[in-house]
């Protein structure tokens, strides 16, 4: 099965909330009207074309999709997140491993105290340890976006981290099969 079958075996119906004024809704359906097309199947030309993906109208319409994306505000002059930071240095995935690793440990070590007697003292010191060791590596991870962020506003660590899993678990709730 080529990765464009596997691609195509996932398409569902999905549901993204927008806001848009009612004269926008109007042009919108007008617009897409026009061509004989529902605003879903404009909509999913387009996205198509802006990030190169299963269905495509061809390589000049994906060039000016991705021309439009980087013209606008967000594409020339883009915030310097954490979040686009891990997924332009393909981090995203360790660093949620790395969070899930963290909590998961935390609430073992927590459990250990209410339970001391499920646990010797080299588990309990191997969990602290194993905990010491993810948190370095996160705040490391951390520190150098920190670094290319240079003057710009970030939040905390647990901050950007709220917003990244937020983002996450929007991405997941779409689907449970999504592949990169």
């Amino acid at each position: 099965m080529t990765e464009q079958e596997k691609e195509i075996a996932t398409i569902k119906e999905r549901t993204f909330k927008l806001k848009l004024s009612d004269a926008d809704v109007k042009r919108i359906y007008k617009k897409s009207g026009e061509v004989g097309l529902t605003v879903s199947e404009l909509l999913e030309n387009f996205i198509g074309d802006l990030v190169c993906g299963t269905y495509s109208n061809g390589s000049d319409e994906r060039d000016k999709a991705d021309e439009w994306f980087n013209r606008c505000w967000f594409g020339m002059f883009p915030d310097k997140t954490f979040l686009g930071y891990l997924i332009g240095e393909w981090q995203l995935d360790n660093v949620l491993e790395l969070w899930d690793d963290i909590k998961t440990n935390k609430e073992e070590l927590e459990y250990s105290e209410t339970h001391k007697d499920e646990f010797d003292d080299d588990e309990i010191e191997a969990l602290k340890e194993d905990l010491k060791c993810w948190q370095e590596e996160l705040d490391e991870i951390f520190s150098d976006f920190k670094k290319c962020a240079k003057d710009e506003e970030t939040g905390t660590l647990e901050e950007e981290l709220e917003k990244i899993i937020k983002w996450n678990d929007e991405m997941n709730a779409m689907s449970t099969d999504l592949q990169d």
